[in-house]
Order: structure tokens, then sequence, then C-alpha cells
């Protein structure tokens, strides 16, 4: 009777530590889903932000290799829409032949397949490729930021941004933001950022709540903003 007992508290406790286990505040596909199983309800949307419609191919398939070029893949991305949204003829149709531009530049600032990108130089390296092209681009690295001028306001003014996590699940990570919602469980807003992490083609999403306000999760990161100047 005892054993069955010590079983039984032992199931119970596993079953508590189920449920208290959080998941990681990125990669998230399925919003509901992941509202239902982290927060209990699937909650509702309240708002959505202005879609950004780039390039969402893996990083792999972009530089043709896997390696630890995650910022190099962001600006090339960041260049390709703009080319596209903009109709700036000199940035190559071919976003892999961008690549290659931006990747020749990126190790002028370090970058190696071993080690990456440091975030410090994206702003830097995003402005030069730009440049080559002919293009004035304002580039900003922000170390203190928030949701609602970074992704919010960006997003409304339809300007990806590239985020650079240092923990969690995008650990040591660059992403591009190209969207976001916010949802309502009970009483509570969630806001989602929708991002293009590159590990797998597609678009994905980050708990904002999970990231920014949990330090066990992540909290550490930077956002590079960009705005075309002229061409």
């Amino acid at each position: 009777m005892i054993d069955k007992l010590t079983a039984k508290a032992k199931v119970k406790k596993q079953n508590k530590k189920k449920q208290n286990k959080k998941k990681p505040y990125g990669g998230i596909s399925n919003i509901s889903q992941y509202l239902l199983e982290q927060y209990g309800q699937k909650g509702v949307l309240v708002k959505r932000g202005r879609p950004i419609v780039m390039n969402h191919q893996s990083m792999e398939i972009i530089s043709g290799r896997r390696t630890r070029n995650c910022s190099v893949v962001a600006v090339t991305r960041i260049l390709d829409y703009y080319r596209r949204v903009k109709h700036i003829n000199e940035i190559p149709e071919d976003i892999r032949e961008t690549y290659k531009v931006v990747e020749e530049i990126a190790e002028s600032y370090g970058y190696t397949d071993k080690f990456g990108t440091f975030p410090l130089f994206i702003s830097g390296i995003t402005k030069e490729a730009f440049k080559k092209y002919g293009v004035k681009a304002k580039c900003k690295g922000v170390y203190v930021w928030s949701f609602e001028k970074q992704v919010m306001q960006e997003v409304a003014a339809g300007r990806p941004v590239i985020m650079n996590i240092a923990r969690g699940f995008y650990k040591d990570h660059t992403i591009v933001v190209a969207g976001y919602s916010i949802w309502k469980v009970g009483d509570k807003l969630y806001p989602m950022i929708r991002v293009i992490d590159g590990w797998k083609s597609g678009y994905h999403y980050i708990d904002y709540e999970a990231f920014a306000r949990d330090i066990s999760q992540s909290i550490f990161g930077s956002f590079n903003t960009i705005e075309i100047m002229r061409e």
C-alpha cells in the first residue's frame, strides 16, 4: 500500500513538473496552440500589425551552406526587401548574389564561419552594403528597446527590423522581424513578434512577454533599425 502511494505521489510530482515547465519563447508556428499550452487558453486575436512580405528562405538555401552566418543572411534579406519595394535595380534579383556581396563586406568587419558576426557591427555592415548599390541608409543599433518603438512603429512604417538575441531559444542568433500580433488571454495581453529565423524557411513567432520579461529565458538582445534615406 505504501509503495502504491509513493508511486502515485511520484507520478503526481512528475505531472506537476511538466505543467510548470515553460515552453521556449521562440520558434512558435501555431500561436493559439502555444497560448493554450503555456497560459491555459487559446486566446483571442486583438490586433494584427502590417505583415511585411519578404524572402523567408532558410539560411542554407540563401548562402548555399550551413554555418554561423545568420547576421549576414539577415542583412541580405533587408537589401532584397528594399530592392523589391523601392525598385532598386542595382541590387541583384537573385538573393544569392546579394548574399555574396554582403558576406564580403561582413568579412571586412571580422565575420568568419566559425564565430559569426559581432552584433555591434551589423549596422555598419548594412549601411555599407546599401552604399555598395548607391543607396543611402540610416542604420541604428538599439540596445534599450520596447515592443512599441522597435516592433510596432517600425512594422507600421513597412520597415523590417534585425533582432539579435543572446540567450534562450534563439541564443546567439540574429533574425528578422516581419510583423506582429497581439493576443488576449483572460485580462492579459500577449504580443507576438512575427520573425524569419532562417533555421527553416517560413515565418515563426516569438512570445515577447516571455522573451522580454523573464531573465531565465532571454531579455538580453538588441535591435537594428534600417531606414532608406534616398536611392
